[in-house]
């Protein structure tokens, strides 16, 4: 960010210099370590796929047709990233390339070079090349889940889906593996003709022939190479508005189009607060039970959690999730996953603001407080100086999968909310929000970075002396670097947290008069904090036997709830609450990481023995990236 003018702070001027010192203060990340390609010399604008899904061979074979244009002169080389692709010939420009594959890492794959004939190669920047490769995807693709029909609710016919996020479109596709990179794609997608094929983009045209069903695909917005998307599935739909839609296996498809029917009011709120959305379409498929999220982004078609219905819509606040990342994420998202919070803080921060506008003011405060204890619940299990734990950690030479947690979520969130309060205290109410509009607008279809998010704020408001004044005092440093809780203890007052608080407190003195009506007109969240601040250590066999006759927790169909009181049963290993088949049945259907890591922790810390036979005995029906990170957690890999 070019910074070309003088900031008046208070009584001062701080020149241009100064202040690029005090943006300038944390620790600046020179490139994506994250990824092999060389996107500094050469990026990807446009990826053309040619597949054929063979369930048979559990692959994808077919091409992939690359646009690349040269961002300096004399580039000789496009290096890509890949992990375990089998690769064919490569062209550029026709004539024929040569191709290397180096050596393999188990978190970043390999790197894939097409050298580029001498012929082809220009002193000029700006140079375009076409370059096709032909490949098909390995049987063990991090990608994709191949599901065979017995693991599906119809029972008859196989199921595939993908989940690229972070770095595991790379076994899927030869690309620029790096949130930076951006790029539109097309695509044409050969299944058997008794499924159907859907993907992260908008479907053109579909034909049937000899068995086969051939869909053409097109996402005209760069997107980065993480949202490609693929479903392959006996799937069908129910259309919720002129652009919302619901896919599903029959079985549960009036429940999904019930469960998520807000969908279009959260894309409509979403527009009033942030601007146009540019995706056209916004359908949401629900997944198989191994689904490893909760849900994902992928445009214009959001995978969801079958863990989400209820039946009473009381989880549909990861619907609205997905959907504030239509802005936050997808439209404006970071160069490299060290900014992630920049993707998951906002998009909490989003959330949060179209929730509490469709259904009651206190549902922000409400809901940052419960997201306030999952990140304590993060940090004290990692450690309050475990570098994971920072805002902004150093991921070079790790997985991002590992660092996965909370933290970029909600101690993102909670950075974004103290700008606000800085900037609305000094400027008045709702200028945040005029803010976070302009912000979104001014850096849609771009990645950027940390400073460049920070460096607009400052711009912003360069005419507002009071606010430059608040902002300046900021210690960026700290916010960004520093491991732990946020620098800022935030408070997110609200009644209905008060409420829930007095239930927990009442339990953890003895529950001598807790009543079956305890909970009545709760929800969902209400029910999770209170659970979320029971203190295990005072619970007896007896006194969870009594929640459980009061309450019925056992028998719930909210996974929320159900998840967080088989947890306690574990921790305190519970005998008077027969709860052990409804955990096999759990885990036995639910491949949700959210859900899985955390009850193997607890019945590693129980019994370890018993936690990695109940994980061999069902990890062959959750995703590659559940299988990897419960298998870590377990110490089986």
């Amino acid at each position: 960010l070019k910074l070309q003018f003088l900031y008046l702070i208070g009584a001062g001027f701080v020149t241009t210099q100064s202040r690029h010192k005090m943006m300038c203060s944390w620790r600046e990340t020179a490139r994506d370590h994250s990824t092999y390609s060389n996107y500094d010399k050469v990026v990807v604008k446009h990826y053309d796929f040619d597949w054929k899904v063979d369930f048979e061979s559990t692959t994808i074979a077919g091409a992939v047709t690359l646009t690349v244009e040269t961002v300096v002169g004399g580039v000789d080389k496009v290096v890509l990233d890949s992990r375990d692709l089998h690769v064919g010939t490569a062209t550029v420009d026709g004539t024929t390339a040569s191709v290397d594959v180096g050596s393999s890492s188990e978190a970043f794959g390999s790197a894939l070079t097409i050298s580029i004939p001498a012929a082809l190669q220009s002193a000029e920047a700006k140079k375009t090349y076409t370059i096709r490769i032909e490949y098909r995807t390995d049987p063990k693709c991090t990608a994709l889940a191949w599901l065979p029909k017995e693991q599906t609710d119809g029972g008859e016919h196989p199921y595939l889906f993908s989940q690229c996020q972070a770095i595991h479109a790379r076994s899927l596709f030869p690309c620029m593996d790096s949130p930076g990179v951006r790029a539109t794609y097309s695509a044409t997608v050969a299944v058997p003709n008794t499924l159907q094929a859907l993907m992260s983009g908008l479907l053109q045209d579909t034909k049937e022939e000899g068995g086969i069903k051939v869909s053409k695909f097109n996402q005209p917005v760069p997107i980065s190479c993480y949202l490609v998307a693929i479903v392959v599935g006996n799937v069908v739909k129910q259309d919720i508005s002129e652009r919302v839609a619901v896919w599903s296996e029959a079985k549960n498809l009036k429940l999904a189009a019930h469960d998520f029917g807000d969908t279009e009011k959260f894309v409509a709120c979403g527009e009033d607060l942030v601007g146009p959305y540019v995706w056209t379409r916004y359908d949401v498929v629900c997944l198989p039970g191994s689904f490893p999220y909760g849900g994902m982004e992928n445009p214009c078609l959001t995978f969801v959690t079958p863990s989400l219905l209820t039946g009473d819509k009381a989880l549909a606040d990861v619907i609205c999730h997905e959907v504030a990342h239509s802005w936050t994420g997808n439209l404006v998202g970071p160069e490299t996953w060290e900014d992630f919070y920049l993707n998951e803080g906002f998009t909490m921060f989003l959330q949060r603001k179209i929730m509490s506008r469709i259904h009651q003011p206190e549902y922000f405060n409400f809901d940052a407080h419960l997201g306030l204890a999952h990140l304590k619940d993060d940090v004290d299990r990692y450690g309050h100086d475990h570098p994971y734990t920072a805002l902004r950690p150093d991921l070079e030479g790790i997985d991002p999968d590992d660092a996965f947690s909370s933290v970029p979520y909600e101690k993102g969130f909670c950075f974004i909310v103290y700008l606000e309060g800085l900037v609305n205290a000094a400027a008045g109410e709702h200028s945040f929000d005029k803010w976070l509009h302009s912000y979104i607008q001014t850096y849609k279809y771009r990645a950027i970075t940390t400073k460049d998010m920070l460096g607009y704020l400052h711009d912003y408001y360069k005419d507002n002396a009071a606010v430059s004044a608040e902002l300046a005092k900021v210690d960026y440093k700290s916010w960004l670097d520093t491991p732990g809780m946020p620098l800022v203890p935030p408070k997110f007052p609200s009644p209905l947290t008060d409420a829930c608080l007095a239930l927990a407190a009442k339990w953890n003195a003895g529950a001598s008069d807790a009543s079956g009506s305890d909970l009545e007109g709760w929800s969902t969240a209400q029910v999770c904090l209170f659970l979320n601040n029971i203190d295990d250590e005072k619970m007896t066999d007896a006194m969870v036997a009594k929640m459980n006759t009061l309450y019925g927790f056992c028998a719930s169909k909210n996974s929320e709830v159900l998840f967080l009181f088989l947890k306690l049963c574990i921790s305190r290993s519970v005998t008077s609450v027969d709860y052990h088949a409804v955990l096999d049945d759990f885990l036995s259907r639910i491949g949700r990481m959210k859900f899985t890591r955390p009850l193997y922790r607890a019945l590693k810390a129980a019994d370890e023995a018993k936690a990695q036979a109940t994980f061999k005995k069902y990890e062959h029906r959750y995703h590659s990236i559940c299988q990897k990170m419960v298998g870590k957690d377990l110490g089986l890999c």
